[in-house]
């Protein structure tokens, strides 16, 4: 078994859609001596991320309904509704936190009211979800393999808790929707509910929140795109684009290849790993003139930040509009907004994100 990396948008676009290359990279598989993790890696396994068809299929169809663009532009009043709550918080004149204070809670704020999550728990969420993100960051958080598998343990316990009430007396929610999926068609079982309710929850937010935090960044340190979109409003929806091509939040992905197949010219071995540089290929210049440029004016810009093919993000349009109306939010209320410390950087390599970005 090799290794093979592909970094141009050609090669990207293409593994992302080949039929031969397999998303299934989490089933039967676990670290070696990882054992305490198995039940973790087993669930991962069955997150419709890392399923092919027809499992794929079948998991996307449950969740399809709640990202309609319909469902998505009802919610764009709970958003606004959020974001101004959230910058009443900042006592004008004083550093202040962007992430902390808009780029973390409005997407975890939205997403766990779609799957009803009561605001009491939000932050105990917050927790799982980090916890999830650094296992597949390949890594292990500072409690260890014992402490990150009780974590896990501690999620599922708590959405079982939430599942059984639902199948008696289900409300207008996504997990309700989930439940009553499973109940009424048989369609999923009780460990695919909770795999797919935590990618939602986590995926939910994790993203949107670096989307949010690396597009106030980039405009504090482009102030000539920050002068235009202020200018010209209408330029909001290619703004957010770019954002996503220049910093996306995914920097990287990987498929496994079930046949021998020829990539890019190269050929590739059944079982070889595929790892996709999604960051260098939206820098790819043959794809994007001057490609280190932020232009916020670029047309039809095919980035792959929410990937390309089947399994295209499908909460793509969700985190595109909280990210515009809570960037646009905070440049109208604080028009002179400006940099108060040097950002830090998420410790990652899969995932790139603001863990602080002070403000004033």
């Amino acid at each position: 078994m090799s290794e093979l990396v592909f970094r141009t948008h050609a090669a990207c676009s293409e593994a992302l859609r080949h039929p031969g290359l397999s998303a299934a990279r989490f089933q039967g598989w676990s670290p070696q001596g990882a054992n305490a993790l198995e039940r973790a890696y087993a669930l991962l396994g069955l997150q419709m991320v890392f399923t092919d068809p027809p499992a794929h299929t079948r998991l996307r169809g449950l969740v399809t309904k709640a990202f309609t663009p319909r469902v998505i532009e009802g919610l764009r009043e709970t958003i606004e509704g959020i974001t101004g709550s959230l910058l009443d918080t900042v006592t004008p004149g004083q550093p202040w936190d962007a992430v902390a204070t808009v780029a973390y809670p409005l997407p975890v704020s939205v997403i766990a009211e779609m799957l009803g999550i009561p605001a009491s728990d939000r932050a105990q969420f917050k927790r799982w979800s980090d916890d999830f993100f650094t296992l597949l960051d390949g890594g292990l958080p500072n409690l260890g393999e014992v402490g990150l598998a009780r974590s896990l343990a501690e999620f599922t316990a708590y959405i079982r808790a939430r599942i059984e009430p639902l199948r008696r007396q289900p409300r207008l929610d996504l997990l309700s929707a989930l439940v009553r999926a499973r109940h009424e068609d048989d369609r999923l079982s009780d460990d695919e509910l909770l795999a797919n309710t935590l990618l939602l929850l986590a995926a939910g937010h994790e993203t949107t929140t670096s989307l949010i935090g690396s597009g106030l960044w980039l405009l504090l340190t482009h102030p000539e795109q920050r002068e235009k979109l202020v200018a010209y409003p209408s330029l909001w929806p290619l703004a957010v684009e770019e954002f996503l091509r220049y910093e996306p939040p995914v920097q990287w992905t990987s498929r496994i290849a079930k046949e021998p197949l020829i990539l890019a010219g190269e050929s590739v071995a059944t079982g070889d790993w595929v790892l996709l540089e999604l960051a260098a290929a939206n820098r790819d210049s043959l794809m994007f003139p001057a490609p280190e440029l932020l232009d916020i004016t670029r047309p039809d810009n095919k980035h792959l930040a929410f990937g390309y093919g089947p399994h295209y993000c499908l909460g793509a349009a969700l985190a595109r509009l909280e990210a515009q109306l809570a960037l646009s939010a905070v440049l109208s209320r604080f028009p002179a907004l400006r940099l108060a410390g040097e950002p830090v950087w998420k410790p990652s390599f899969t995932f790139r994100g603001l863990e602080r970005l002070q403000v004033q």
